[in-house]
């Protein structure tokens, strides 16, 4: 791949949406939507131990509830873009449901627009 040294890469102001998902594949259709409906290429998921926060834990007392395994998405969007995408991430992997996990967004100081080269193939 060549590098052009006149092209500089763009510091963006941006936000970053974390989703903790059960891991029941709804990380992978996000992941393809993300992509397909929204443009998005910044974005990942990474294996997790998770303890539901917003369900009653059920434990003998004085122990810990069992950690289960979820799905960290971590999407990178322009200012513009971040409360689009957040309300489709929500909608697409079904948060809302019981169990469903969370999503939230915060604020980066920047980060680089990413761009694919165009004619690759969709994979």
């Amino acid at each position: 791949m060549t590098v052009n040294s006149s092209e500089t890469a763009a510091f963006e102001p941006a936000r970053r949406i974390r989703a903790i998902l059960p891991d029941d594949g709804s990380h992978r259709l996000l992941l393809e939507g993300l992509w397909r409906d929204k443009g998005v290429t910044r974005a990942d998921t990474v294996p997790v131990r998770a303890v539901a926060a917003l369900l009653e834990a059920r434990t003998r007392r004085g122990r810990l509830p069992e950690p289960v395994l979820a799905r960290l998405v971590t999407v990178i969007v322009s200012l513009a873009e971040a409360d689009g995408v957040f309300d489709y991430i929500y909608a697409t992997a079904r948060v809302g449901r019981p169990g469903g996990g969370t999503v939230l967004m915060d604020r980066l100081s920047g980060a680089t627009v990413y761009k694919l080269p165009p004619g690759l193939p969709e994979q």
